[in-house]
């Protein structure tokens, strides 16, 4: 009985037992569904642009051409049919055999991955680590194979075979700072995949060993050791057994000396340094403007295409390269704009020098940014006072509440002289009066901050005689002038190509920063500087140029600073700056990168007039350059030509928006409020002239384009300039 009891009651345990047992393997099986349905809500998407390889930023000149690459990493993708077919064949029975009939996953090779085994993953499961696992650094082994298992088989459900193997083939990475075959190859054996294709046992055997890289890379770079030969001859035993090739092309391709066909190590990095360096002084540039537009180059890939001739930028170097200097320490910076913006040409400096002189290196402009420190807000805030013939004392001016005088070069005073004269001689004092005594600091920086020139918080009689600026923004201000007052942010990038296909059109930034009657009268102002026995810059003249200004600027060396002159007396920088009609801006600066020490520039040298001269006769040639048409809303006083004075007729504050500058439009007195009802005349619409009728038109058609925080669209700045 008592037996029959202690039966009962190990029953009943073992009952228990296995009731919990089953409970617990239930709880253990509801979490393990759990965990996978968790894990799989956690999966990225199936997406080409994951799947692609974009490789690194590059920059392309005008014709895609590329000028710039970064150097880290060669990354090329190729198509399937660039690629050769022993090369794609050859790969599959390397890496998994069942590629073209398998459902994208294997569980084999998912079980050797949980029990840390090597080999087994499909061409999928790799494609899907390297792709959204970093090649599986990181994560949890379980995890990953789950995910690639799932993500493995919607890829193959929605991707064919042949494109999924490209994406493969572009995402290896075979060592020697590659990633794609397509870079393996150029890089180990400077060789395209095109001259691949043909199965000669050298090719073959290179085929081989690029393939036997997947597995390995550094343990088989043959720069650094001979193991990569072993792997190949296993590669081309393979190959031989699945009938890729023949037992004699086997053997031949056994004895080539990969070693002995190796490429020089990194060349296509020093290669694409060499092309870097070239044109650095532009891309800098370029990068400069995509990063200012709100891009970042180092996370995302970007083919950016410039604005670069290659010729023509040539062209340019080669002829500041032959210009005039004293001696071989003698720097130069050169900037040259389009009528449009784009910068078609800088040059940063002669020999080794560290420095862009062209865009880094801001030094004083000394007379040459007159035009825009005094005469410009001149006539654009007092012009109803003041024109061209207005006259100014040119006595040296002693500044208030001082014993400091100003004085013009060399202490010459010419009586009371009027604007004109006074700006084509390049006189101080007269400048010095309109600063301090009409304009005050907040006109002049409020005009120069329009043509990005506002380099200081105050300004003074002292800053009317010089900025420190660089040529770039000298060329830049200039170029307002030659479009009607209109500035145009210096341009370099024509257009970004995005990883997704898409291209984005760099429009340009413009603003108003000077009336078109204030920047006609200082072009006829400046005519006269480049001509003989009339300005400060002979040696610049250009004689059959009608349409042609420039301004020469100079900066002396404080009193007591380098006695002892090695070309005779003069001092530390000149400037020559230049436009043409319908051309080019050209700003030309010389000077030593120790400004306050031997040697200096004589006052007889004339270098950068006769390069700035040169220039624009490159870049303009034979054309015919006229003079500026006159606007309606300028008076001429008396005069002709060259000896002719001006008045603007619409002096006041410049509106960085649309609305002033329609306001400026003869018989438009508020282009906004004008509606046929507004108006008197029921003819109103029909007498405006036809680049009236189409600004009204564009206001019209869209109103808001013409709020927008003083820049102009493409298409209002080519309805404004009577553009097509």
């Amino acid at each position: 009985m008592q037996m029959l009891r202690t039966s009962n009651r190990w029953k009943r345990i073992l009952k228990w037992v296995v009731i919990c047992g089953g409970m617990c393997g239930l709880l253990g099986l509801s979490a393990g569904l759990f965990y996978i349905d968790h894990t799989l809500k956690t999966l990225p998407p199936i997406d080409a642009v994951y799947l692609n390889t974009y490789g690194t930023t590059q920059i392309t000149d005008k014709n895609g051409d590329i000028i710039y690459e970064d150097t880290d990493k060669l990354v090329k993708s190729a198509t399937y049919d660039e690629l050769p077919s022993l090369y794609t064949k050859g790969l599959v029975a390397v890496e998994d055999a069942k590629f073209w009939t398998s459902k994208g996953y294997s569980v084999t090779g998912m079980l050797n991955g949980l029990l840390g085994r090597r080999g087994g993953s499909t061409i999928e499961q790799q494609l899907i680590k390297n792709t959204y696992y970093n090649g599986g650094v990181g994560y949890k082994t379980i995890t990953r194979k789950i995910h690639e298992v799932f993500l493995a088989k919607q890829m193959d459900e929605n991707i064919k075979k042949k494109d999924i193997l490209t994406y493969y083939i572009n995402k290896l990475e075979l060592g020697e700072n590659t990633v794609g075959a397509k870079a393996a190859m150029i890089a180990y054996f400077n060789k395209t995949p095109e001259q691949l294709k043909e199965t000669t046992p050298e090719n073959i055997a290179q085929l081989a060993y690029i393939v036997g890289l997947g597995q390995a890379p550094t343990s088989y770079d043959l720069y650094l050791s001979d193991k990569g030969i072993e792997r190949t001859k296993i590669v081309l035993g393979v190959w031989l057994d699945a009938n890729l090739i023949t037992k004699s092309q086997y053997k031949e391709a056994l004895k080539v000396d990969l070693k002995q066909t190796l490429a020089p190590r990194y060349h296509w990095q020093e290669a694409q340094k060499a092309t870097n360096a070239e044109y650095q002084e532009y891309t800098s540039q370029v990068l400069n403007e995509v990063k200012e537009l709100g891009y970042d180059t180092k996370t995302t890939t970007l083919h950016i295409k410039s604005y670069l001739d290659k010729d023509l930028y040539k062209q340019i170097q080669d002829t500041v390269n032959s210009g005039q200097y004293l001696d071989d320490n003698l720097q130069v910076g050169v900037a040259v704009m389009n009528a449009d913006g784009v910068v078609v040409g800088m040059v940063g400096g002669r020999g080794s020098s560290e420095w862009n002189h062209a865009t880094q290196q801001t030094r004083s402009s000394g007379s040459s940014m007159k035009p825009f420190t005094a005469y410009g807000p001149l006539f654009q805030y007092f012009g109803d006072k003041y024109n061209t013939a207005s006259r100014f004392d040119t006595s040296p001016y002693v500044y208030p509440g001082t014993n400091f005088a100003m004085k013009n070069y060399g202490g010459a005073v010419y009586g009371i002289l009027d604007a004109q004269q006074a700006l084509r001689w390049s006189l101080n004092t007269p400048v010095a009066r309109i600063d301090d005594e009409i304009l005050g600091s907040n006109r002049m920086k409020t005009f120069l901050s329009g043509l990005d020139l506002d380099v200081k918080d105050t300004y003074s009689a002292n800053d009317g005689i010089g900025l420190n600026i660089s040529p770039l923004q000298a060329a830049a201000a200039y170029n307002a002038i030659n479009n009607g007052g209109v500035y145009t942010k210096p341009r370099f990038v024509d257009t970004i190509t995005f990883v997704d296909g898409t291209t984005k059109k760099i429009e340009p930034r413009r603003r108003r920063a000077m009336n078109e009657s204030v920047a006609y009268v200082l072009t006829q102002m400046l005519r006269g500087v480049p001509k003989d026995q009339i300005g400060s810059a002979p040696a610049a003249n250009i004689p059959q140029y009608s349409g042609y200004a420039g301004k020469t600027g100079s900066v002396a060396f404080g009193d007591g600073v380098n006695n002892n002159y090695t070309y005779g007396p003069g001092g530390s920088d000149v400037w020559y700056d230049s436009i043409t009609n319908g051309g080019y801006s050209v700003s030309v600066w010389m000077g030593y990168d120790s400004p306050n020490s031997d040697p200096q520039i004589p006052d007889t040298f004339k270098g950068q007039q006769a390069l700035g001269k040169s220039l624009q006769l490159l870049l303009n040639g034979g054309r015919d350059v006229p003079n500026w048409a006159q606007p309606t809303n300028v008076k001429l006083l008396s005069g002709s030509d060259l000896s002719a004075y001006y008045a603007v007729t619409d002096a006041g504050d410049v509106n960085n928006n649309l609305g002033n500058i329609i306001s400026d439009l003869p018989d438009v007195p508020s282009i906004k409020s004008m509606t046929p009802e507004t108006k008197a005349e029921k003819d109103w619409y029909d007498k405006l002239t036809k680049r009236e009728k189409a600004l009204y038109d564009a206001y019209k058609k869209n109103p808001a384009s013409f709020e927008n925080n003083g820049v102009l669209s493409d298409e209002v700045y080519k309805l404004i300039n009577g553009k097509e």
